[in-house]
């Protein structure tokens, strides 16, 4: 919950440290507010709201000490990532979907390079290939993984 939290407020902020500020106190309140969380609904939305919330206050507070954007500015941007949530949800669930279609081999290769982390070099000496041919190996399978996506999501 934490990186996905991060990266709500660093896309509004822009600034690492900032970021850290907002989150820190975003934190605060929700163990404060702990207590106030129904189970059965979202934790996700909960948590969401007070980043939101805290959002709102510090930007409040940094409009006494420099120029800010409106808050019509702010709810644009929330507005547009908001939606690219949902695109970014679409996209993994649909990466997902097209890994599963990879053959033994391509599927083998991508949980080495990516899952694994194992480098280019170990692959391609235990597989006897050359660096140049994994690398290209690889080349076309995010490029089939890629068109694969595209298609999924127009659907």
């Amino acid at each position: 919950m934490q990186p996905r939290l991060y990266g709500f407020i660093l896309k509004r902020l822009a600034d690492r440290d900032q970021t850290l500020e907002v989150l820190q106190r975003t934190n605060l309140v929700i163990w404060q507010k702990a207590t106030d969380y129904r189970p059965g609904t979202s934790f996700e939305a909960w948590t969401f709201t007070i980043a939101r919330f805290q959002l709102m206050a510090w930007r409040k507070n940094q409009s006494r000490n420099r120029l800010v954007f409106s808050d019509t500015v702010y709810e644009q941007i929330d507005n547009e990532t908001d939606s690219s949530q949902v695109d970014d949800d679409a996209r993994v669930s649909a990466l997902k979907d097209c890994v599963k279609q990879l053959n033994v081999d391509e599927s083998k290769l991508i949980e080495q390079r990516y899952r694994e982390d194992i480098p280019l070099a170990t692959i391609a000496s235990t597989m006897n290939m050359s660096l140049d041919a994994i690398g290209m190996r690889l080349s076309r399978i995010r490029k089939k993984l890629g068109q694969c996506i595209q298609r999924k999501i127009q659907k």
